[in-house]
């Protein structure tokens, strides 16, 4: 498989075994999430479920962030306490995800890694990279930039492209670039319960160090995969990226792989446009899958633009490859119910053309035509393909869905018992004589059990209702 490693600047053939760890950044938890975070998650979850089918083991880690100055500001302004905010929309973001059909995978919080966070910056001031300055009630303790070498070679930065970032000012720092490991607590930090003790007093953790623990903790150094939107770079990933490597000596992740924005109307998302598209709003109005599947249709390194119209024709879409997956099972029921032995012709395989887009440079677009190509073929054959054909196709659609997250919780369509049969032959007779009445009536019966009937050109069809 090939992909673009943002370190190398190029796209590179992914040197992996058979367990492959992978840590991506999650969210800050003081609001509910936005597509943004949508499309971060739902690229990984798709890397992640690809690289299983392939035969990995994928020991995934998304992280909370859920001690941070937005969360702090949040508590103070609605008169609660940090952890309150942060858990509150962590489990808001669980339930967004969760309707994305995204797995599970391992999710700490940094407020679980406070003295692994201690204990790393000791050994950042031990060998040199790190120094405190002196604050009322305690002590910062900061990264020194220029003490790591190769500071800027993830995000290509140089010394002159730094001035033109937000830097935090501070005369006591030793250089502008210098970074915060640990801030003394403030007003509003004990005011919101954000803060702990340390051999620097009360504080908490800067931003960059919780991902370098917790990644370095649960995944080891170096692990294969690191994970996240572009935005987080410079500096999140290139301070991480410094902070890891001095404290174990060697770099901490084989490649590194980012996201693209999604934009609105061609610009990016803010509060100050009141541009801001939650993920829940969606969901409500077009589902999950919908705009999974519109995640999915723009390549991961190119920019996603937002629209009511493009999400309903991603709606559109994901229903044609479902109805298609459900054509086929339901003829395949059929048949084995009638035993209507068919030596048809096949229907050709596309599975190969969808997993070799993936492998090169992870192109999911590619990937959904592919299944159109295929979902139209199957439907023009449908009646006319042999059993063993469609089981085949059955199960090579079935397996580009779930790849792709595009299906969960399918049920089959049944194979029916002489008595169901024979319901099913009665109701075509009484179609055929315009006895609606009782063929309305067996249709019901079914329905009662859950199972509904189709009228095709062909004949009475019949699927599960939560298939899909």
């Amino acid at each position: 498989m090939k992909i673009f490693d943002t370190m190398s600047g190029d796209v590179v053939k992914l040197d992996i075994k058979d367990e492959v760890r992978m840590y991506v950044c999650g969210i800050t938890a003081y609001d509910y999430s936005h597509i943004g975070h949508a499309r971060n998650v739902v690229l990984f979850d798709t890397l992640r479920r690809f690289l299983e089918f392939k035969g990995h083991r994928v020991m995934m880690v998304q992280n909370f962030t859920d001690i941070d100055d937005k969360i702090i500001n949040r508590a103070v302004q609605d008169g609660k306490n940090a952890v309150e905010i942060s858990s509150k929309f962590i489990d808001e973001f669980m339930r967004d995800v969760e309707e994305l059909n995204v797995r599970e995978c391992i999710r700490p919080r940094v407020s679980e890694f406070i003295t692994d966070i201690i204990e790393a910056i000791k050994i950042l001031i031990e060998r040199g990279y790190a120094y405190t300055i002196k604050r009322e009630g305690g002590e910062d303790v900061y990264f020194h930039v220029p003490s790591f070498e190769s500071y800027g070679k993830l995000s290509k930065i140089s010394t002159e492209e730094l001035r033109k970032h937000r830097i935090e000012p501070d005369p006591k720092k030793r250089d502008p670039r210098d970074f915060a490991l640990w801030k003394a607590a403030k007003d509003e930090d004990f005011k919101a319960g954000s803060y702990f003790d340390s051999p620097w007093g009360f504080g908490r953790p800067g931003w960059h160090i919780e991902c370098s623990v917790m990644s370095s903790k649960i995944l080891g150094v170096p692990f294969d995969i690191h994970g996240g939107g572009m935005d987080l770079i410079f500096p999140h990933h290139e301070n991480e990226r410094a902070q890891t490597f001095g404290m174990y000596g060697k770099e901490p992740v084989k490649y590194w792989i980012h996201n693209n924005f999604v934009t609105v109307s061609g610009e990016k998302m803010s509060k100050s446009l009141g541009n801001i598209v939650r993920i829940r709003d969606v969901v409500e109005r077009y589902g999950g899958m919908a705009l999974r599947y519109l995640l999915l249709s723009a390549h991961y390194r190119h920019p996603l633009d937002y629209s009511e119209k493009k999400v309903t024709e991603a709606r559109k879409s994901w229903e044609y490859l479902m109805n298609t997956l459900r054509n086929v099972d339901m003829e395949i029921s059929y048949i084995r119910t009638f035993h209507a032995g068919r030596d048809g012709e096949a229907i050709d395989s596309k599975i190969e053309e969808f997993v070799n887009a993936l492998e090169n440079d992870f192109n999911t677009p590619k990937a959904l035509s592919i299944m159109h190509e295929y979902a139209s073929e199957i439907n023009s054959k449908l009646f006319t393909a042999s059993l063993e054909s469609l089981e085949r196709t059955f199960d090579e659609l079935f397996t580009m869905l779930e790849i792709t997250g595009l299906v969960k919780d399918y049920s089959r369509s049944p194979v029916l018992d002489e008595k169901d049969a024979g319901k099913i032959i009665e109701r075509e007779k009484a179609r055929k004589l315009r006895e609606f009445q009782k063929a309305d009536k067996i249709r019901n019966e079914f329905r009662e059990r859950g199972i509904q009937l189709v009228d095709t050109k062909k004949g009475t069809r019949w699927f599960i209702f939560s298939s899909f």
